[in-house]
């Protein structure tokens, strides 16, 4: 009797473990909170207000690891988390945090190259010996030049994808900010999906992306329509989670002058706090319906006034179709043809008839079910 109620103890506790590995409900809208001091309460409070979901958290101590993952549960969020000790000394640090209920992933590296994948492999199973139900997470670099490809060692941004996708990753995460001053780097940015979406369909993974919402270098103050359009192309790409860099802003280096993101250095809120709070707003529940989606084809148009982005996507049974005004900063008038049985989805999800044209403002999407 006394061995059975053991085993019916382990298995339950086997059964919460299995559960904390669990991501947040429904689409991650993730907010990026690099290193700082400011794990308590009224921050993530803030971040929760601003619509997310979950957070990535940069700790040194186990204080602070504690501190971000209790805060984070308070407001049901999850926390991919990332310390140097998991790295150096997974043996020790894993065990201060595995079975906590807010731990979703361990952040093992942003952007490594190939050169560190080795050693990050070798993390990673170590990691796994001590938490059998632990996910880990890697960004990848953008293909955003040819420096990249030749500091990664490869001809082909598709290579790159390949040689990583032979490492155990529950998704493809991949950054890259394409409004620059006035334009929106299309030549680079939608080549990129385009292989990124490949290697997704390819390997089953899906993919994340990041979008950018503090301005520095030659990145500018971020409006509602530059956040749009790097949420709704991604979403229409397929993608399967956002994050934000960088929900806290970072350090000024010599190279980049950060400034103004959401949450300032001095705790304070920024100037993008409320862009984001609105565009999350937005998104909670038009990523919905793309949630655990299935992207069949993208077509890139163009209209009389500009250019748009259409995707066609399935779910649950159902077909739908998207347009993403591919501008950040100008309307496009959309025509729909006539005779058709399309219904148009609103962001609030509900429906209506179909019109004879819509305007899209910068960077917005218009979903149509087609019946």
């Amino acid at each position: 009797m006394k061995a059975r109620l053991i085993l019916t103890f382990l298995s339950l506790l086997s059964l919460v473990h299995m559960a904390k590995a669990d991501g947040p409900q429904g689409f991650p809208i993730i907010a990026d909170i690099l290193h700082t001091d400011l794990y308590d309460a009224k921050r993530f409070r803030d971040i929760h207000k601003a619509g997310f979901n979950a957070c990535m958290c940069r700790c040194d101590t186990p204080e602070k690891m504690q501190a971000a993952l209790r805060n984070a549960e308070r407001h049901d969020m999850k926390v991919i988390m990332f310390s140097n000790q998991f790295i150096d000394n997974p043996e020790k640090s894993i065990p201060l945090v595995m079975r906590h209920e807010a731990l979703w992933q361990y952040l093992l590296a942003d952007e490594p190259t190939m050169k560190r994948w080795k050693k990050l492999n070798e993390v990673q199973k170590r990691i796994k010996k001590i938490d059998s139900n632990a996910r880990c997470y890697i960004n990848l670099l953008p293909n955003s030049s040819k420096d990249v490809l030749k500091a990664i060692g490869l001809d082909s941004y598709p290579e790159y994808l390949k040689e990583f996708s032979k490492i155990e990753q529950p998704q493809i995460s991949y950054d890259f900010y394409p409004v620059q001053g006035k334009s929106v780097m299309s030549n680079k940015w939608y080549p990129m999906l385009d292989d990124i979406r490949n290697e997704s369909l390819r390997t089953g993974k899906p993919f994340w992306a990041y979008i950018l919402c503090v301005p520095h270098f030659v990145y500018p103050m971020p409006t509602i329509g530059h956040l749009r359009l790097q949420c709704y192309v991604n979403l229409a790409y397929g993608a399967q989670g956002i994050l934000y860099f960088s929900y806290s802003t970072p350090q000024p280096t010599e190279q980049y002058d950060f400034h103004d993101g959401p949450l300032l250095r001095n705790g304070q809120k920024g100037r993008t706090y409320n862009t984001v709070k609105k565009m999350n707003a937005e998104l909670k529940s038009v990523a919905s319906l793309f949630w655990r989606s299935k992207v069949t084809r993208i077509e890139h148009r163009k209209c009389i006034d500009g250019n748009v982005l259409v995707s066609h996507f399935e779910k649950d049974g159902k077909r739908y179709t998207c347009y993403v005004n591919k501008s950040a900063d100008k309307d496009v008038t959309i025509g729909i043809p006539a005779g058709t049985h399309l219904l148009r989805i609103r962001k609030n999800m509900e429906t209506e008839t179909a019109k004879a044209a819509y305007t899209l403002s910068a960077g917005d999407i218009l979903i149509f079910w087609d019946r």
